[in-house]
């Protein structure tokens, strides 16, 4: 069943977010409490609309997002989205971003944004599902701390 994320969908949710980027390509050491600030910050802006997959009470897959205003209409921004590896290449993932394209045009929503790592197998899952790179954008990222592992 997907439907839309609840607040108490967040300990399920924040051990997908933690499964899915722990493995390859990503090996991120997400800890289950630092997914869960994450997830709970994402869901938590003024326009934040997530979903999520489940399957007997469990949760399978998490899309977080923020409705935002732009120039032709709303867009839906996507934060994150990550599908547990038990249920990866099953088709999961692809219903998840079909339902949510669907609930959101029916809102009016004009337009679906993410940003994904080139190269990475999230890449190709977008293009597969209708994305495409927009050839001039860049992605700038700036770092302010020295040592972004202190978190001092």
């Amino acid at each position: 069943m997907i439907r839309r994320y609840r607040p108490d969908d967040l300990g399920g949710a924040a051990e997908v977010f933690r499964s899915a980027f722990a493995k390859e390509p990503w090996k991120e050491e997400w800890t289950a409490e630092l997914a869960a600030e994450r997830i709970s910050q994402l869901m938590s802006a003024p326009r934040s609309v997530g979903y999520v997959s489940e399957e007997d009470g469990v949760i399978q897959a998490i899309l977080c997002g923020r409705r935002l205003t732009y120039l032709h209409g709303d867009e839906y921004v996507i934060d994150e989205f990550c599908v547990s590896p038990s249920v990866q290449r099953q088709g999961t993932g692809t219903a998840v971003m079909e339902y949510a394209a669907d609930e959101m045009r029916r809102e009016g929503v004009v337009a679906m944004a993410l940003m994904t790592t080139r190269g990475y197998p999230s890449e190709r899952f977008y293009l597969k599902n209708g994305f495409e790179g927009i050839d001039g954008m860049v992605f700038m990222y700036r770092t302010i701390k020295e040592n972004v592992n202190d978190k001092t």
